[in-house]
């Protein structure tokens, strides 16, 4: 489902009923939390150069806890698959020390309106995601990112499959970033990447490989 377009459907109806539907259309959204949390560790086990594939689901467990000691972001990472989970359950208070906990173990920092599939990896801490936003399966964000808002609006930006976001970037708005897209370090996004395509600078603009 594309969380956008329900909040763009969702403006004209009354607020009550919008807020309530756009709610009720993230929480739907979350993945389970074991199915996130096992992806989210062969993602990052892969990155690392580590083994990814598990033979049980002791394995998986076990794994999961070693990558949640010696990740510098997993276990921030799993607090807030944790507050997903709790809020599509609905389970009230928990989600906010949850959410503190990201934040102090890896300062991690993401929304509620947030929407990460299983699968994304977050080496590094000093995070911030919010917005009504959506990260796919297999996106890279580094250390000192910001995804998120622009004044005036409510929607995030989508981050497609695969997309690899550089140190101290920064991505704005509704805008949409495509599969295998490439964000440089410390680039400012505001505007649609295509798929494959490489951005640097600020305003992000297309990398022209071959030129000086």
């Amino acid at each position: 489902m594309d969380l956008r377009q329900w909040w763009v459907d969702l403006v004209a109806a009354p607020r009550t009923d919008a807020t309530e539907r756009l709610w009720a259309a993230v929480r739907a959204e979350h993945p389970g939390f074991i199915e996130a949390v096992v992806a989210d560790a062969r993602m990052a086990a892969r990155q690392r150069g580590d083994r990814s594939e598990y033979r049980s689901q002791l394995d998986a467990t076990l794994q999961v806890v070693r990558l949640a000691l010696v990740a510098d972001a997993f276990l921030a990472q799993c607090c807030y698959r944790a507050k997903a989970a709790c809020q599509a359950r609905r389970i009230p208070f928990l989600p906010r020390l949850l959410h503190r906990a990201a934040i102090v173990l890896g300062q991690i920092a993401i929304g509620d309106p947030v929407v990460m599939e299983a699968g994304v990896h977050i080496p590094h801490g000093q995070v911030c995601i919010d917005g009504v936003t959506r990260i796919a399966a297999g996106a890279v964000i580094r250390p000192f990112v910001s995804i998120g808002l622009v004044a005036g609006e409510f929607q995030g930006p989508t981050i497609g499959p695969r997309v690899q976001i550089g140190s101290g970037a920064s991505v704005l708005g509704p805008i949409d970033l495509g599969p295998g897209a490439q964000v440089g370090a410390g680039a400012v996004v505001t505007s649609d990447v295509p798929e494959g395509v490489i951005v640097v600078g600020v305003p992000a603009r297309p990398l022209e490989l071959g030129r000086a």
